[in-house]
């Protein structure tokens, strides 16, 4: 499905001028030369479920724009502002979403935009969600994505969390939709009765999702275009195209075969690497522990509790905190996203 777009049209100075007295205008100001260096002329229409659509006008040339002179970008997730949620529901139809986006702008500063056929497309979100059943698969799964390495990717794990891969065509996440709502989005819904928020994260509950940023870079590859995106000739069928093959690259560079490492700085680098930096700094200081003290000796001086769960999680990252303990293979959740079915 489709979720967060960026599109973009020209405008002429009439439209421009209304939208901006309506708008937020931030500027900088070179006062010693007595010339705006730049400005910023934003606005946020907010949806049923305080979901936001950002509303932007400049000039036009950052688009190379010199007919009218200026332009308007539209960002937004339909999906939220209609739902509330993008875990499931969405659409696939990109004209039908743009269509009612822009029709909302119209409406809320009462003036007449350009028909689609002149609207173009700087990026999009293709996105599919998984049902695993429960939160520990959707954990362990993702936890397992931490043993990778990704060339030319720029990684980025939280344990139990999510793994995000940008690139200059698109931006890769997997990520725990349960935990991702949590923090994003569940405060956006306060006092709002309509909807069953407890109904919804026990529904969502055992969900991973494959959200793939199609940037303009890449647009421009797959429709061989050096200058616009036309919206009118986007097809989801292409999207979704880009988006298997894409995590099919990155997939195939799994392995769970993680090297056990042994020494202080190449266990800091890994415990760094697997969990947040406040785990990771408790688990490193616990192996100084061992190291110093003795196995013995922090099992009789830690809590039953912690000292388990830390030699589990010292266990699953495969460090050697003894020098002769034999590390044992955690059993990892297996999942294909290219052989289950996506939630709808």
């Amino acid at each position: 499905m489709i979720d967060t777009i960026k599109i973009y049209t020209e405008i002429d100075k009439e439209t421009y001028d209304r939208i901006k007295s309506m708008a937020i205008v931030k500027n900088s100001v070179d006062n010693h030369k007595s010339q705006l260096l730049y400005e910023i002329i934003n606005d946020h229409l907010d949806g049923s479920f305080d979901s936001r659509l950002s509303v932007r006008v400049d000039t036009g040339v950052k688009y190379q724009f010199v007919d009218k002179g200026y332009c308007l970008e539209i960002e937004g997730s339909y999906h939220k502002i209609v739902n509330g949620y993008n875990s499931h529901n969405g659409y696939c139809d990109l004209q039908f979403i743009c269509e009612n986006l822009i029709q909302m702008v119209e409406l809320a500063y009462n003036i007449e935009l350009p028909y689609l056929q002149n609207w173009f497309l700087q990026r999009v979100d293709i996105a599919v969600c998984y049902d695993l059943k429960k939160q520990e698969n959707v954990k362990s799964y993702i936890n397992s994505l931490s043993r990778c390495s990704y060339p030319r990717r720029n990684a980025k794990f939280f344990y139990d969390e999510s793994l995000y891969l940008s690139g200059t065509t698109t931006t890769l996440k997997i990520y725990n939709k349960l935990l991702e709502f949590k923090k994003h989005d569940m405060k956006k819904f306060g006092s709002n009765k309509e909807f069953n928020l407890l109904g919804y994260m026990k529904n969502i509950d055992g969900f991973i999702r494959f959200e793939c940023e199609i940037k303009k870079k890449m647009l421009k590859k797959v429709y061989n275009s050096e200058k616009h995106i036309e919206i009118i000739k986007v097809k989801y069928e292409d999207l979704k195209k880009v988006w298997c093959e894409e995590f099919m690259k990155i997939l195939q560079f799994i392995k769970n075969d993680l090297e056990i490492v042994r020494g202080r700085q190449a266990v800091f680098e890994r415990l760094q690497k697997l969990f947040k930096c406040s785990r990771a700094n408790q688990l490193y200081y616990f192996y100084c522990s061992i190291q110093l003290n003795g196995l013995k000796d922090i099992k009789m001086n830690t809590s039953s509790s912690t000292y388990y769960r830390n030699i589990k999680d010292l266990k699953q990252a495969k460090i050697d905190f003894s020098q002769s303990y034999k590390i044992e293979e955690i059993e990892m959740f297996y999942f294909n996203p290219f052989e289950y079915k996506e939630v709808v």
